[in-house]
């Protein structure tokens, strides 16, 4: 999910301190959290980028595991989704070719 500047209607009616929203910290990036150490660490519902052949995949939801393939989908669900098996995962992950994002 990015992190965006809403407009000032946005910000007057639903930005609170509550929530968390800085305006003078907001950017169009994605709050990067860390790079994940272990496949245990992969959280279900939560966002990631995953660099595969040079090229940041941003905005991946991560599904969890079905039939032993770990399954991450584009955010806005209108890619195939991606999977790997437990190799393919585990080497991405000793690259740190996975990053959580803060959502």
């Amino acid at each position: 999910m990015k992190r965006y500047i809403p407009t000032f209607e946005q910000f007057v009616n639903e930005a609170t301190d509550a929530d968390g929203y800085n305006p003078q910290t907001a950017s169009q990036a994605d709050l990067k959290v860390s790079e994940i150490k272990t496949i245990e660490e992969l959280i279900p519902g939560k966002e990631y980028i995953l660099k595969i052949d040079g090229k940041e995949n941003n905005d991946m939801v991560y599904q969890g595991v079905t039939d032993g393939y770990y399954v991450f989908n584009e955010e806005d669900h209108n890619a195939e989704p991606l999977t790997f098996d437990e190799q393919e995962i585990s080497e991405l992950v000793s690259k740190g070719a996975v990053t959580r994002v803060a959502m």
